[in-house]
């Protein structure tokens, strides 16, 4: 059974056939049986069946060759033209009746097949009437049709802006003006450890904020913005919210990034939202955190002619609310070069606090913070740990705790021992530490003589800084290590303090062409000899440290565009003289402690390779 609905008009192209007799074709309305729609096909369509082999007739030539496919289809489509959609048309001639009775005269036509012709021509005969009410019906159908396709695709686009569903579309395209919260803030200066100054600079701010009248009745002006500069996890962040909390005031925070749209000026909507919602809930505090991102000097390129409107706004808004009003910004950034003059001037962020890396008393006091908030064993030395982790952050001493708590977990204790600590520390600056040394007992002897040789020329080397321990376990790239933690912390650093440092790196290579030969040294001195040279490098060319060269400095010209060369032939060769001077007496050095003391260096490496790791005190006992 065939289910085929045509509904088109009774009108026909009519076509010769190959003996040249006119071939009517005109499309039917059928629902039902479709096989006499086949025969009737098939008897009027034989000028198709030609033969196609032969090159030499004028068929071949039309049915073969280059082209022949179009002209075949040419044909075909001349031949079948069913005129779709012919009932709009008026220019049309009606099929003969006479025409249709020469189809039904067909003997091959049973009598049921003639009769549903019969009915569906007169069916197409009606719908082609532009005035009957089939055809009526059809085209209002097709307007009917349309519009409801245009409804439902605007009710897609209101379904994508609307509440309802999240204002997807709304916010990808124009943002979202409802996204300035406000941020609940339990943080006070009691939770901020390490940056006692900038606590203190920022305690003025809060009295400004408690109490603006205290200062507005002598005239004095408030500071409309605080800029914050300092590396990577200082406590910027922290110090912002402590300041709103301190205040009893609300907090408004935003990321630099976050004001990039897709479209221009959408930037400078959100910073006149961001400000237009903080007056309304004045007093507050407004934090930018990385607001080099936003601020930064603005360019004049043509290839992005809108890309300082975001700036422009953020200076136009700072302008924009009074000096009492009692709205402060901060903003936190460690790229202060990159910023706009025009926002770090007097008027805008007034005040300019520091926030540097932790002292030895502020790493103590982060390292009590958070050692509070765990369960750890009573040999946990807090001092140690401050000596040991000289130019940490507060986020690197927060991690390293954290790290220490998670593997004592792991490993099912009830506390973080000091142990845990320091392998986190060691973690945190070398990287994880692998589970066993190297199955190459060879390569594992080579290192331990090496590392030997530093610990040994450190112990010998009067102004070195005390060994903490030494380890042949692979840890990151290195193969083994040898830590030192300085007695107090370094706020300037000495010659002999700089020739000590020296000597300990190159204690590794000498150790290694002692033990093993001059042909048998290894790549593992690679970093030690880099960090020396540049040492010796900075010696004679920053710190005036050489004798021969001189009390004075050379810039580095490769710091430029274009090199130039300012200093003589002369002057060069006397610094690359001096600089391999240094390194070499450097190497005599430690060569001269490792001849002295080798039966103690071939101990403390055998040791090593035993024990695999030693601490200080256990260096100290075997080299008594």
């Amino acid at each position: 059974m065939c289910r085929l609905l045509m509904l088109m008009s009774p009108f026909i192209n009519v076509d010769a056939d190959s003996n040249g007799a006119s071939l009517p074709f005109f499309p039917l309305r059928i629902d039902g049986d479709c096989d006499y729609t086949f025969k009737l096909l098939n008897s009027n369509t034989n000028y198709n069946l030609v033969s196609r082999r032969h090159f030499n007739s004028k068929t071949a030539h039309n049915y073969t060759g280059i082209g022949s496919l179009n002209r075949r289809y040419n044909e075909n489509r001349n031949a079948f033209n069913l005129k779709l959609g012919s009932i709009f048309k008026k220019d049309q001639k009606p099929l003969e009746s006479e025409k249709i009775k020469n189809i039904l005269n067909d003997e091959t036509l049973s009598n049921d097949e003639k009769q549903r012709l019969k009915v569906a021509f007169a069916e197409g005969y009606a719908a082609a009437d532009p005035k009957s009410t089939t055809s009526k019906k059809l085209r209002l159908f097709n307007i009917i049709r349309d519009l409801l396709g245009i409804v439902l695709i605007l009710a897609i686009l209101v379904s994508f802006m609307g509440e309802t569903s999240g204002g997807t579309f709304r916010r990808v395209l124009i943002g979202d003006s409802n996204e300035v919260m406000q941020e609940e803030i339990d943080v006070t200066f009691e939770d901020v450890k390490g940056v006692e100054e900038a606590k203190q600079e920022l305690k003025e701010i809060v009295e400004f904020l408690k109490n603006p009248e205290k200062f507005s009745t002598l005239g004095g002006k408030l500071p409309k913005g605080v800029l914050l500069v300092g590396p990577p996890g200082t406590g910027k962040t922290l110090l912002a919210r402590a300041v709103a909390g301190e205040a009893g005031v609300p907090f408004f925070h935003a990321a630099g990034p976050e004001f990039d749209e897709i479209l221009v000026g959408q930037g400078a909507r959100r910073v006149r939202d961001l400000f237009a919602t903080a007056k309304q809930k004045a007093p507050c505090v407004i934090f930018i955190d990385e607001i080099d991102s936003v601020g930064a000097k603005r360019t004049n390129s043509v290839l992005h002619p809108y890309a300082n409107q975001t700036i422009n706004q953020l200076l136009t808004e700072m302008d924009g609310f009074r000096q009492n009003e009692g709205v402060i910004v901060l903003g936190a950034t460690n790229r202060r070069d990159d910023l706009d003059k025009a926002l770090i001037r007097p008027g805008r962020f007034d005040v300019e606090i520091q926030v540097p890396l932790p002292d030895f008393e502020g790493r103590k006091e982060i390292i009590s913070l958070y050692l509070d908030k765990i369960k750890y064993s009573n040999n946990v030395d807090i001092d140690v740990l401050a000596r040991g982790t000289t130019g940490f952050t507060g986020a690197d001493l927060e991690n390293m705790i954290n790290q220490a708590a998670l593997r004592a977990a792991i490993d099912g204790h009830n506390s973080v021992s000091m142990e845990y600590i320091e392998n986190s520390r060691d973690k945190v600056l070398m990287g994880p530490e692998k589970k066993s040394r190297i199955p190459d007992e060879d390569a594992n002897r080579i290192t331990a003589y090496h590392e030997a040789g530093h610990a040994l020329v450190a112990y010998y080397t009067k102004d070195s800084h005390p060994l903490h321990k030494v380890t042949i376990i692979p840890r990151g790239p290195s193969l083994g290590h040898t830590a030192y933690i300085p007695e107090k912390e370094a706020y300037h650093v000495t010659k002999s303090q700089m020739l000590a440092m020296m000597d300990t790196l190159m204690g590794g290579r000498v150790a290694e062409e002692l033990i093993f030969g001059p042909d048998k040294i290894t790549t593992g001195a690679s970093s030690d000899l880099k960090k020396a040279t540049r040492m010796a490098t900075n010696m004679v060319k920053d710190w005036g440290m050489s004798d021969k060269v001189g009390v004075r400095t050379f810039d580095d010209e490769h710091n430029s565009l274009v090199i130039v060369n300012e200093i003589s032939d002369t002057t060069s060769e006397n610094i690359d003289s001096e600089i391999k001077k240094i390194l070499q007496e450097s190497y005599e050095r430690a060569k001269n402690i490792l001849k002295t003391h080798s039966q103690q260096h071939v101990k403390l490496a055998e040791e090593l390779l035993r024990e695999e790791t030693l601490n200080a005190e256990q260096i100290k006992k075997l080299l008594a």
